[in-house]
């Protein structure tokens, strides 16, 4: 007899849809009270005019939900993090909106108010993300009542695994849980992070016999030769458990990857980063833009007081051009407040900022550990050789040593760099490894959004580990 292993989430996206319509239909409806019939607004509309508006949100709940199936919003939701959920609710209710507004100034039979179109996407956002976190608690509730939770079993015990394991445990709603690992190094019985051994490797098949409640495998082991992972696919296809695998056992640094199909044939490639959609870029440039007149216009007389401490600090210029390479390879002159002593490479060449650096000026010290010195890039950003927030470029001497080692290191290459980026806020920045660093920038590229962006700008404030 086949034990029944398979996980099913059909039903899920059905409540979605009822959940978001039901959501737009009332949130629809309160902004209608409050733009025409609350004390808020002087003028009001004649009730014959109501109907008008009452078809209107039949058509706006219409344009929502269909760009939220877009942006993949009724798929089985345990794979996706309520972070990425409300991102994309966002960019739903934004392209609505567009749409929306775009499409009355075709209608000449009625003039519909463009501030209730504008007033209903905060408030449809806040509305649906609300919703979706609140269903994710109830699921979440559901499953740990009637023990339905996928349950994982991870092979292989490694730095990877265990960040898995903790991604699980972590992120409860997505209703995962890491059982136990397979793994030849370590012996059975052994507590992992809270998550035991259960033996080795190659008593999978064994394993699948006597514990019908695995759901999922995930290989994390490095190395591994193909017939193995094949043996690996057929006893877990056999038993109907799904098989998953860490990107890195293959020698690869990358997050994301997908499949296409070219007359039959299965063609796997790395995803592309959201920032490969115009409308992206141009979201990201007209923020960057935007930010950065306007933090040049408010930090001016910061810039004016630390260059005047400067300059009265130690002999040399102001600011320090050096050449980065930037977007697509191309280079360009990077501007920072000067913190180290003049000609402070003539005699090494190019090399790393370390603890502690001899090289840096009294004031230098201080400006790198709080990150002053970089706020002349906002100017970098204003003209275009920059963002806010990307991989931190680096000088052609490193990049062309780099390349050679790093798997990918290039890839990072694929947007704008970044004044700060995600591998900057989680601690790896001057001396630290480059490979991990790259991870991190490979990650912010393919998993890119508006709030990824805003979060990443709220954490420099506090992120000073490696600042020197």
């Amino acid at each position: 007899m086949i034990p029944n292993r398979r996980k099913r989430d059909g039903f899920m996206p059905w409540v979605q849809l009822v959940l978001d319509a039901v959501i737009i239909s009332c949130l629809l409806r309160l902004v209608f009270w409050f733009r025409f019939q609350g004390p808020y607004f002087p003028d009001q509309i004649p009730f014959s005019d109501h109907p008008f508006y009452f078809r209107l949100f039949n058509f706006m709940t219409l344009v929502l939900l269909f760009f939220l199936r877009q942006y993949g919003l009724y798929r089985p939701p345990r794979t996706t993090t309520f972070g990425l959920e409300s991102s994309r609710i966002w960019k739903a209710a934004f392209s609505s909106v567009v749409i929306l507004t775009a499409g009355t100034f075709f209608i000449r039979s009625f003039s519909y108010s463009r501030t209730y179109i504008l007033i209903s996407v905060p408030i449809l956002g806040v509305g649906l993300c609300l919703g979706r976190y609140l269903l994710g608690l109830v699921v979440m509730w559901v499953d740990r009542g009637r023990g339905s939770q996928r349950n994982v079993l991870i092979l292989g015990c490694n730095e990877h695994s265990r960040k898995l394991v903790a991604f699980y445990q972590k992120n409860k709603r997505l209703s995962a849980k890491a059982v136990g690992f397979l793994d030849d190094t370590l012996p059975r019985g052994q507590q992992v992070d809270g998550v035991p051994v259960l033996g080795k490797i190659d008593t999978i098949s064994s394993y699948f016999r006597t514990n019908l409640d695995i759901h999922e495998v995930v290989l994390a082991v490095p190395g591994v030769p193909y017939e193995t992972v094949l043996k690996l696919i057929h006893d877990c296809e056999k038993d109907l458990v799904a098989f998953r695998w860490i990107a890195d056992i293959f020698g690869l640094i990358t997050s994301k990857m997908s499949v296409a199909y070219y007359g039959g044939v299965p063609v796997l490639s790395f995803t592309d980063s959201p920032l490969v959609d115009w409308e992206n870029r141009f979201i990201k440039r007209v923020l960057d833009t935007v930010c950065s007149f306007l933090l040049l216009i408010f930090l001016s007389p910061l810039f004016l007081l630390l260059a005047i401490l400067i300059r009265f600090d130690s002999k040399g210029s102001i600011f320090y051009g050096q050449e980065r390479i930037g977007e697509d390879g191309r280079r360009f002159r990077l501007i920072k407040f000067r913190t180290m002593k003049t000609d402070a490479e003539a005699a090494t060449g190019p090399v790393w900022a370390v603890k502690d650096d001899p090289r840096r000026t009294r004031l230098g010290r201080f400006l790198r550990e709080n990150n002053l010195d970089e706020l002349p890039q906002i100017w970098n950003v204003l003209v275009g050789d920059m963002s806010l927030v990307g991989p931190r470029p680096e000088r052609p001497f490193f990049v062309s040593q780099f390349k050679e080692d790093i798997p990918r290191y290039m890839a990072r290459h694929a947007i704008r760099s970044g004044i700060t980026g995600w591998a900057q806020v989680n601690g790896l920045r001057g001396n630290t490894s480059i490979e991990e660093r790259t991870k991190y920038d490979l990650y912010y590229i393919e998993n890119w959004s508006v709030w990824l962006d805003i979060k990443i700008l709220f954490l420099t404030f506090f992120s000073r580990k490696n600042a020197y």
